[in-house]
Order: structure tokens, then C-alpha cells, then sequence
């Protein structure tokens, strides 16, 4: 547990401050709790001694109530310390896991992979930021409790604090125990997760292929058996761990009959007064509660230590190298090619898909790339935007390696229209905004226009300001492709990549869209992953990808 917390701790960052006072206010917390207890052995003995006045016993009563609006103040300051944290801690790492994933390269984007991102930000991140402050707040408040009953025990009797303590270690040695099985069972738990949300996302990103093979039933089944998996493990989950807490719940209850037995021991042979051996029989019902209460929370720190590790997996993966130690010119040198590959390799984890390729395209011309399907014509494409990096070679535009510029400068050189389109869940405006954010709603709607789409924009209740479905989804094809291209017109880089963007359109929407794209192309350095033989008929280079090479 007091690794958890270090871990929290560190991540914390300028937050520390904060949380570290939140422990501050839990210890005074405790104090506020445990006092009334002290006073009231106190006035058990004035009244035992027959000294009670009505003037002490006011006194009494009010340091008491001080007591309690202490501990409620101190509770107060406490969680709201530990929760604006935690809220703020998550927030900013949610934040920093976004800015990790943008630069981390297209590769690690596979269906597995972002079933494992969206666990970790949905159901890890939110699991710790939710619990982990107000658990770690009540564990610093129970560890401090334990110690003043222990030092309060031994006030009352050195023999009393010694068998408290040593029940207190044997009910942590338990709960360690416990936690020890408890972490193992987590893991498993926490990956059974994600391979269930990893089922989840593919049931339902493949509704429409399920549906029209009319495999509803068996794919059903499949699903049903990711829940029923998990239903299992959770059960499991808790078979294991029940046990350990049970034997805790027995040491805490052997633990109070041995302090009563104790007491009336050493109250029979004249080692304590009346009053003392009155106040631990009262009293000794809740001597182990906080250490109890420590690790009754044993599965939350074990979530917690789980989520925290695939969190950290995460945040320890291999980004893009970025360097910025030179930027890619606007005007080639003389001599020079828009694009070159040189020497180029390049294999997807132990799959070879290019080898020592070399090929130049120049400036203003229009270079396609054809083969076969799996060749590695869209692998040439994605090294080029450095959606994956080259194991050997060198991918060059103007002269200028693109491993040496800023992602940003590279990017801004490059429009990419792609096969399958994507839109925001946001306005039309805003997702062709994307392409130049500081543009004008004058030129937004000129590039809607040069891109043909104000036939469909016009007829939609809000014109160009309506919201659309994420993905595009209130749209065709063909309408979600012109978006894209009017975006990619509003960026105007001079290097356009044309992924076969009419390669999956209805005849009407094509002819829309090849005049989208011709307005697009214009002046500009394209480069063209061909699927059919009529999109090349303009190309002024025609290049084969084939049997990982291109010639």
C-alpha cells in the first residue's frame, strides 16, 4: 500500500502540495477522533474519584464538541483537497496520455490496441482518479488512528499497548497476505477488461457485416462468452480474496477478547485501577478498527495498483522520433526532387513489405503507385506522412530527411485524402475548418464549393453550421469524401496523397468528386495509390509496387 501512494505521490507533480496537506488534515482528523475517547477515560476516573464538578464537566463537554467540529472541519478541508487533486491530477494526464497517443506511430493503432487505450482511459483512469485520494486519505487517517489507540493502550498499561500492537501486526500480516492475492487476481481481472471492451468495440463496429451475413446468432455467442468469462473471473475474484478478510474479521474479534481478558487479569491482581480496566473493556471494541478498515480497502489498492501499471504501459511505449534540427524548405534546390525515397526498408514487426526501394517524384507532376492488393503501395503512402518509420533508408522531400523536421512541418507540407473518410461528431464548418483553423468562413465555403458540396450542404436544415454523426455517419460516401477533400483544398500543402477516393463511391458521387479532386490537385505534387486503371491515365509517372520493390 505505501507503494501505491509513492506512485500517486510521483505522479502527482505540482499537485503534491495539495495532496500532502490533505494527509496533514487526515492525521488532525484523527487526532479530533480518538481525543473524546482520552476524555472520557478522564472523567470516568473524576467520576469514580467522586470529583466531578458541573464547572468540569462543562469544560469537558465543551473541548468534546470542539472535538467533533474539528474532525467534521478537518474531514471537510481533507477530501476537498484530495478530490479537486485527484480531479485536476487525472485531468492533466488524460490530457498528456492524448498528447503521447498523437505521437505515437499509426501502427499501434490496432483494434487491440484501442480496446487497451479506451480501458485505460475510461475504466483505469477513471477507477484511480475516482478512488484512489479518498482511499489513500483514509488510510494515512487509519494508519495514524492505530498508532494513537496503541500509544493510548499503553498509557492505560505498557502490557495493554504490547498485546495491541502485536494483534495490530498480525491483522497487517493477514492483510498483506490477502493483498498478495488479491493483486494477482486484479491483473487477470483487469486484462479480462480489456479484451471484453475489445470484443465490445468489434460487436459493435461489425453490427452492419453481422446483420447482412445473418450472423447474429454465432457472433452473439462470441460476445456472450467474453461476458461470461468475465462474470467468471469476478466471482473467482472474489472466492479467493473472501477468505483472508474473514480470518481478519476472527484475529480482530480474538484480538478484543484477549484486551478484555487482559485487562480483568491484570485489573485481579491490582496492576490497574477500576477506572483504566472500565475504559478498555469499553473501549476495546474498536482498538482494531483502523488497521481493519485499512484492509477492508485491500481490493481497491490491488484495482488500483493493476490500473496504475497498465497506465504506466502506456505512458512507457516508444514514440515517433521527433527531431528539430532542420525544416523542410518551400522551394526545392535546384536539382533536387519534391519527393525521393532512397534506399528505403521497411517491415511491419517481422513481415518484410519494402526493400532497398528508391524512386523520385518531382515537382508539380503526378505520380501513381499500382499493384497488387497487399503489395505495399498504401505502406509508401504512410511513410511518406511517417505514419510508420522506415527500419533503413531515407524518405526525403526537398532535399530534407522527414525524421529530421517537426511532425507539425512535415504535416503541413501534406494533404491526404483517404479511402475511408472520417468526420467529428461537430458541424460540417468545423471539420473542413480542421484543415486551416484560422481560416474565414468566406474561404470555408469557398472550399465547399470547389470540393461540390454546397448540392447536399444546402439541403441540410442549417446549411453548413449542421451538426453531423461521428464518423459522418448522416452522410453518404460520396458526401463525407467531398468534406474531406474540401478540408484537404482549405489546407492548400503542395503535396496531395490520393488514397483511390472514388474507389468505393456510387457513379453520381464520382463524378462530383473527381472535380472535387481536380480542383484539389491543381499546381499541386500528387502522388496516387491507384486501384483501377482510369485514374492513372494523367499520371506522369507510373510506378509498380510489387514483390517489395518498386519499379
Amino acid at each position: 500500500m505505501i507503494k501505491q501512494i509513492r506512485r500517486i505521490i510521483k505522479l502527482a507533480g505540482k499537485y503534491k502540495t495539495r495532496i500532502r496537506l490533505a494527509y496533514l488534515f487526515s492525521l488532525l482528523r484523527a487526532l479530533c477522533s480518538y481525543g473524546p475517547y482520552t476524555l472520557a477515560v478522564y472523567i470516568i476516573k473524576l467520576l469514580y474519584e467522586n470529583k466531578m464538578t458541573m464547572e468540569k464537566l462543562g469544560t469537558m463537554i465543551a473541548i468534546i464538541a470542539a472535538m467533533f467540529v474539528g474532525q467534521v472541519l478537518f474531514s471537510y478541508m481533507s477530501d476537498r483537497l484530495q478530490s479537486t487533486a485527484g480531479y485536476l491530477l487525472f485531468s492533466d494526464l488524460r490530457i498528456k496520455l492524448g498528447e503521447k497517443l498523437r505521437h505515437m506511430p499509426m501502427g499501434f493503432f490496432t483494434d487491440g490496441n484501442i480496446g487497451k487505450i479506451s480501458t485505460v482511459l475510461a475504466v483505469d483512469m477513471g477507477f484511480i482518479e475516482t478512488n484512489c485520494m479518498n482511499t489513500i486519505s483514509s488510510f494515512v487517517g487509519d494508519i495514524c488512528s492505530e498508532i494513537l489507540i496503541i500509544s493510548f493502550m499503553t498509557f492505560l498499561h505498557p502490557l495493554l499497548g504490547a498485546l495491541t500492537l502485536f494483534m495490530s501486526l498480525v491483522i497487517v500480516l493477514i492483510g498483506n497476505i490477502s493483498m498478495r492475492h488479491e493483486q494477482a487476481e486484479a491483473d487477470g481481472k483487469q486484462a479480462l477488461n480489456e479484451e471484453l471492451s475489445s470484443h465490445v468495440l468489434e460487436y459493435i463496429e461489425g453490427m452492419g457485416v453481422i446483420k447482412s451475413y445473418n450472423m447474429v446468432d454465432s457472433e452473439s455467442t462470441d460476445i456472450e462468452n467474453a461476458f461470461e468469462k468475465m462474470k467468471d473471473e469476478c466471482i473467482a475474484f472474489e472466492k479467493k480474496v473472501t477468505p483472508s478478510l474473514r480470518i481478519m474479521e476472527f484475529a480482530n474479534a480474538v484480538g478484543i477478547l484477549l484486551l478484555i481478558s487482559l485487562c480483568i487479569r491484570l485489573f485481579s491482581v491490582g496492576e490497574i485501577e477500576r477506572f483504566r480496566a472500565l475504559a478498555v473493556c469499553i473501549f476495546s471494541f474498536g482498538v482494531f478498527r483502523p488497521i481493519k478498515e485499512v484492509y477492508l480497502q485491500v481490493t481497491r489498492f490491488a484495482v488500483m495498483n493493476s490500473s496504475l501499471n497498465r497506465m504506466e504501459e502506456i505512458f512507457d511505449l516508444d514514440v515517433l522520433d521527433e527531431k528539430d534540427i532542420a525544416t523542410i524548405p518551400e522551394r526545392a534546390p535546384v536539382g533536387v526532387p519534391e519527393i525521393e525515397f532512397k534506399d528505403v526498408s521497411f517491415a511491419y514487426e517481422k513481415e518484410s513489405v519494402l526493400k532497398n526501394v528508391s524512386f523520385k517524384v518531382e515537382k508539380n507532376t503526378m505520380a501513381a503507385l499500382v499493384g497488387p492488393s497487399g503489395g505495399g503501395k498504401s505502406t509508401v503512402a504512410s511513410l511518406l506522412t511517417r505514419f510508420w518509420d522506415v527500419n533503413s533508408g531515407k524518405v526525403m522531400i526537398r532535399g530534407v530527411d522527414i525524421k529530421d523536421v517537426p511532425m507539425e512541418n512535415l504535416m503541413d507540407n501534406i494533404s491526404v485524402v483517404f479511402q475511408k473518410v472520417y468526420l467529428f461528431k461537430d458541424s460540417i464548418y468545423n471539420n473542413i475548418r480542421m484543415g486551416r483553423p484560422d481560416a474565414t468562413r468566406e474561404e470555408i465555403l469557398e472550399c465547399a464549393r470547389k470540393a461540390r458540396c454546397m448540392d447536399f450542404i444546402d439541403k441540410l436544415p442549417y446549411g453548413i453550421d449542421t451538426v453531423i454523426g461521428e464518423g459522418g455517419a448522416s452522410l453518404s460516401g460520396g458526401e463525407a469524401q467531398r468534406i474531406s477533400i474540401a478540408r484537404c483544398i482549405l489546407k492548400d500543402s503542395p503535396i496531395v496523397i490520393l488514397d483511390e477516393a472514388t474507389a468505393s463511391v456510387d457513379a453520381d458521387n464520382e463524378a462530383y468528386i473527381q472535380e472535387a479532386i481536380d480542383e484539389l490537385c491543381s499546381g499541386k505534387t500528387l502522388l496516387v495509390i491507384a486501384h483501377r486503371l482510369n485514374t492513372i491515365e494523367n499520371a506522369d509517372v507510373v510506378y509498380k509496387v510489387e514483390n517489395k520493390t518498386v519499379a
